[in-house]
């Protein structure tokens, strides 16, 4: 919109100037022109400051003034009846009562049909050659193409580049597919997902280590290390699900599914421990992470009013956050029924039993990558 001021301004200095060497009483016309400008300017003014609306309103009801006057004086041939229609549908852009803008904008539509049938025949104030009324009629479709033509194709760009990067925003909190469907139902989102693997991961002993940094210096950690952990899941296709303080949460196998879901969360738990053991994050002792990783049933869904968000639900949630807490710092500790999926051949496998809150005692598995099978 401040681009169109400009360009407007601009093109009034180089018709001012035109006017004065082609126009023998020219000072009438420029005189006009410019006190109409002055007005526009302050709705230039007003624009700038913040009051979008009013000086969008205080510039449009100035050009009618000045298209007016010009037409007036210099009568139809220069097209200035232009601006009516140009400003009508500028001012419906406003975000303005509707209804006060639509009134205005119908009244300059009124005056537009009022000078035609009552000023184009007229003979003008002002005497001018028709080849230089030919040139401001030039003028004023060009200028009204800049006035409108140039806010609104910036207008649509940047609508576009704001579309995506809402989308891009909406896919970062749901996945794509959900994305899609949300944007199109107002209706709860639920599905009922039968074979994923569901893992936690857990950074050890990192209450006390916070305790010792700052603000600054644990959000920069988790950061560092979620962003790896991001990446890592982008490369082998896994839904992260969320981050719950120093825990992060991801399932394989959803929203679509997949057969080798539990294959392909214990190869990310895999590289989820070699990131932690290869980077150094500046600390006086090495970072550890506990894994747990589960594969069953699950209920998920998006649920929420405000700030809503992508959630799984149902016992191999729980079963697998409860993995997470009793297993051992670089190590994967799976269920039987995830071990059951899995190709065994590289991999050290203890079997363990161990009581889980609600479960009793089950049997599960310590697993790491054979010394010839790591990197």
């Amino acid at each position: 919109m401040q681009l169109g001021f400009l360009a407007g301004a601009l093109g009034l200095l180089f018709r001012d100037l035109f006017i004065i060497y082609t126009i023998e009483n020219w000072e009438l016309v420029v005189l006009t022109e410019l006190a109409f400008g002055v007005v526009v300017g302050i709705g230039f003014l007003l624009h700038t400051l913040g009051r979008a609306a009013l000086g969008v309103l205080i510039a449009c009801l100035g050009g009618i003034g000045s298209a007016t006057a010009f037409l007036i004086m210099l009568g139809w041939n220069g097209y200035f009846h232009l601006w009516y229609l140009n400003l009508a549908i500028l001012l419906i852009a406003v975000p303005i009562n509707i209804w006060i803008k639509s009134c205005l904008a119908l009244s300059f539509i009124s005056l537009y049909v009022f000078m035609f049938f009552f000023y184009s025949n007229v003979q003008p104030i002002v005497a001018a050659d028709e080849i230089v009324l030919q040139l401001i009629a030039i003028s004023n479709i060009v200028g009204s193409l800049l006035m409108l033509g140039l806010p609104m194709a910036l207008y649509s760009h940047y609508l576009v580049e704001e579309r995506i990067k809402s989308e891009r925003l909406l896919h970062n909190i749901i996945p794509k597919d959900l994305a899609n469907i949300l944007k199109e139902s107002d209706g709860v989102i639920a599905l009922d997902n039968p074979n994923v693997s569901v893992m936690f991961a857990d950074i050890v002993g990192f209450t006390q280590l916070a305790e010792k940094m700052s603000a600054r210096q644990v959000v920069d950690l988790l950061n560092k290390i979620f962003f790896k952990f991001d990446t890592i899941c982008e490369e082998y296709g896994i839904e992260k699900i969320k981050t719950i303080g120093d825990a992060y949460m991801a399932v394989s196998g959803l929203p679509s599914p997949r057969q080798d879901h539990a294959q392909n969360l214990i190869d990310v738990g895999f590289e989820f421990l070699e990131t932690i053991a290869s980077q150094d994050f500046g600390l006086e002792d090495p970072l550890q992470i506990r894994v747990g990783i589960h594969s069953g049933d699950a209920v998920s869904g998006v649920i929420g009013k405000s700030k809503f968000s992508f959630d799984i639900w149902g016992d191999s949630v729980n079963l697998a956050s409860r993995l997470q807490t009793s297993g051992k710092p670089g190590f994967i500790h799976a269920s039987q029924e995830t071990v059951g999926l899995i190709d065994q051949r590289k991999l050290n496998i203890e079997k363990q039993v161990v009581n889980i809150k609600g479960k009793g005692e089950i049997t599960s598995y310590l697993i790491e990558l054979r010394s010839e099978s790591k990197v």
